[in-house]
């Protein structure tokens, strides 16, 4: 299989392309110059602006001036709908299937827990952040691969944990000082009650869905990836603190005043931990029977090996 990936070279993206690679598929990547991320050798990369369907097209040509075609593009980085509307632009007739990074943010707030596939998409409060430009994203998706009659599949995974990248912390960010003071012993406050819910989804178990997606296109639709569970606030903190080998010495603290304390510091991110407040869960069934996906790792598997991760690659410290 020969695929191209629209931002192949960071965690999620990375992964994939790595697992692609390693079972000898044909793989292309491209970068739009942001991330200097050294590729394996079998690997392809292209420079493009993918605000530009020329571009785009211009980068894809061989030797030869001819374009180069694919049997899919996974897009990684349709963060909003023009960048979703330039891709497709650029590669429908050159691409047999159409693969889009999407989130589960865009179904928040949640009406059901756990939530599938159906649950209303209406406008997430701009305070939350990105997840209306994300909804714009598959929206547009939708339309023009209907209209240029090419298969879609659009793959939503939760907050994705795992080896590679700095996990979700109890405030809604990726902060790496927040898990160094919980190795180093300060306290920890958690928003309200730590009774919301958080549904880490372990990365290489998410980029095997994109694999059994890309190896399916006849199953091409709309898929909701994660654990098979979610886990409230406070059993995450414990995982983490049973990883890290300490006692912490817990507050929970009303989610206004964590903002008033620490709005316009570098310390929290409002629209994170507005977001993180809200109840995390989804059901996987829909791509457990069409894609036959099955995560391999639960949501304590993951918290200790990304916390391992951490140590091991210096982003934390021991005492």
């Amino acid at each position: 299989m020969r695929v191209l990936i629209i931002g192949g070279t960071r965690y999620l993206g990375r992964e994939i392309m790595m697992r692609l690679r390693e079972r000898g598929d044909d793989v292309i990547v491209l970068n739009r110059g942001r991330t200097d991320c050294p590729l394996p050798e079998e690997v392809g990369c292209i420079t493009a602006d993918i605000m530009e369907p020329a571009s785009i097209v211009e980068g894809l040509k061989g030797p030869g001036g001819e374009v180069m075609t694919f049997d899919a593009c996974v897009h990684m980085i349709a963060m909003d709908g023009p960048r979703a509307e330039r891709v497709i632009d650029a590669v429908w007739g050159l691409v047999g299937h159409y693969v889009q990074c999407g989130s589960t943010g865009v179904f928040m707030p949640l009406q059901r827990c756990p939530a599938d596939e159906h649950e209303p998409v209406d406008p997430p409060p701009p305070e939350w952040g990105g997840f209306g430009a994300k909804a714009e994203s598959d929206r547009v998706a939708r339309e023009l691969c209907e209209r240029y009659d090419l298969p879609l599949t659009i793959l939503r995974p939760t907050n994705i944990m795992g080896p590679g990248d700095v996990p979700i912390d109890l405030w809604g960010g990726r902060d790496e000082q927040f898990f160094q003071e919980l190795v180093d012993g300060g306290p920890v406050k958690i928003p309200n009650l730590g009774e919301g819910l958080v549904q880490p989804g372990d990365v290489r178990d998410i980029a095997n869905a994109f694999l059994l997606a890309l190896d399916q296109p006849e199953k091409a639709d709309e898929y909701n990836i994660s654990s098979a569970y979610a886990i409230t606030h406070n059993y995450y903190l414990e995982l983490l603190a049973d990883a890290m080998g300490v006692t912490p010495a817990v507050a929970h603290v009303p989610v206004e005043d964590l903002i008033e304390e620490y709005e316009g510091t570098d310390r929290i991110s409002v629209r994170g931990l507005r977001f993180f407040v809200e109840h995390m869960c989804f059901t996987i069934e829909k791509a457990r029977e069409d894609l036959g996906y099955e995560p391999e790792y639960t949501p304590e598997d993951s918290v200790e090996q990304t916390v391992r991760w951490m140590f091991d690659t210096g982003v934390i410290s021991g005492k």
